[in-house]
């Protein structure tokens, strides 16, 4: 399986989502918790652990806005770059 996607190119492609993926749990659990711990030090409630949420679900969207972009680049390069099909004289 994985011979068969790296000569596809699909190896690539599988470590953006997984570190895409990675990015945005990171970025949700480090902020999250850091609320919590502020939250902890001021003696409870859940503001800043709702607003360490919101930072890292904001993080994880921006960071997929982000590859989305990279990816539509890369796809419109190699679509320029490619040749047209040969004609083969054939009318359909």
């Amino acid at each position: 399986m994985w011979k068969q996607m790296s000569q596809n190119g699909n190896l690539g492609d599988l470590g953006r989502a997984i570190s895409l993926g990675l990015t945005f749990a990171v970025g949700v659990a480090v902020f999250s918790f850091g609320g919590f711990l502020i939250d902890q030090r001021r003696g409870g409630g859940i503001l800043f652990t709702v607003i360490g949420l919101i930072l890292g679900l904001a993080l994880g969207a921006y960071e997929t806005w982000r590859v989305i972009e990279l990816l539509n680049r890369e796809a419109a390069k190699h679509t320029r770059t490619q040749p047209p099909p040969p004609d083969t004289g054939k009318s359909p």
